[in-house]
């Protein structure tokens, strides 16, 4: 990713990066030794960050044809502030581009998407963006009546009271290989409680379409990933070959296995990505089985509750 400053204002720049968060990767692109592009997650990403006075007032157009010259670097999606960044301090919108695609994206979103890069048909969730918050290039200036209308991408994550950001783990985690659907477990305090959770999962009650979802769903109870967050877990997932990726990622954490009936974060690997939602423990098979053969889509499970709201 290529994060480009065109505008003059410095609290919106600081706010725009403190959103993204401590991503791993991150390079400055004035000249020197390279930087280890994310040293200590499963998959190397690069984001160059470029602060620089001379691109003060740049167009869209502009920082859209940047990479567009052999020998160039093209990262896969270039993100800027503007004067629009500017303006709407509450989500700090951005463009984006991503070879013909233009469109909005809040930092957060930008920074989620970023953490997933390499997932198989990653392209597909760029087009929805395209389609979900278009950006007119051919346009000198968008109308407050546009910015109403087509997003930006992202705009939930800026206003929930716990949005997501990635911070750096306090020690390396170890890479996951998401074959199939995981469950990860990121608290270590009450065994008895991680099992009362596990046995609603495997065998759900009045479930009236496998009797055992073990073999579809692999548990991860590794003290490694004891206290991590979504976006930590996130970062440390490496996809197969195969065709076939899940669409989301379980995790229980502390909350999850304190709280009444179990509840545990589900982490959209497309569409909206990171961007969590509750499912109950009997759900869990119901719900991995109908996004696996395409009866369901995330959006039939994301408008339940949220934690942290709204």
């Amino acid at each position: 990713m290529l994060l480009l400053d065109t505008g003059d204002d410095e609290d919106a720049w600081e706010d725009v990066l403190w959103r993204m968060g401590e991503l791993p990767g991150v390079q400055d692109p004035s000249p020197g030794p390279a930087a280890d592009a994310g040293r200590g997650t499963a998959v190397p990403r690069r984001l160059l960050v470029a602060h620089d006075t001379a691109w003060r007032g740049a167009t869209a157009e502009e920082a859209a044809a940047a990479p567009d010259r052999p020998g160039v670097w093209v990262p896969d999606l270039v993100v800027l502030t503007d004067e629009r960044t500017e303006r709407h301090p509450d989500i700090r919108p951005l463009p984006a581009f991503r070879g013909g695609d233009a469109f909005w994206i809040t930092p957060r979103q930008a920074a989620m998407t970023y953490l997933v890069p390499h997932r198989p048909h990653l392209g597909f969730a760029f087009d929805d963006f395209a389609t979900w918050g278009p950006l007119d290039l051919d346009r000198e200036s968008v109308d407050e009546g546009d910015e109403e209308r087509y997003g930006p991408v992202g705009a939930e994550p800026e206003k929930r009271d716990a949005p997501p950001r990635y911070t750096r783990p306090a020690r390396e985690l170890p890479a996951l290989l998401q074959d199939t659907d995981l469950l990860v477990r990121t608290d270590f305090g009450d065994d008895a409680a991680w099992a009362a959770l596990v046995e609603p999962v495997h065998r759900p009650p009045h479930s009236d379409v496998i009797d055992d979802f073990g073999p579809y769903l692999r548990f991860v109870d590794d003290p490694a990933f004891a206290g991590a967050t979504p976006e930590q877990v996130m970062t440390q997932l490496r996809f197969g070959d195969g065709e076939d990726v899940s669409d989301v990622l379980l995790i229980a954490d502390a909350v999850t296995l304190s709280a009444p009936g179990k509840p545990m974060l589900a982490v959209p690997l497309t569409e909206d990505i990171g961007l969590t939602f509750l499912v109950e423990p009997e759900e869990v098979g119901t719900m991995i089985a109908n996004l696996g053969v395409g009866n369901q889509g995330l959006e039939d499970w994301r408008d339940r509750t949220v934690r942290g709201g709204a």
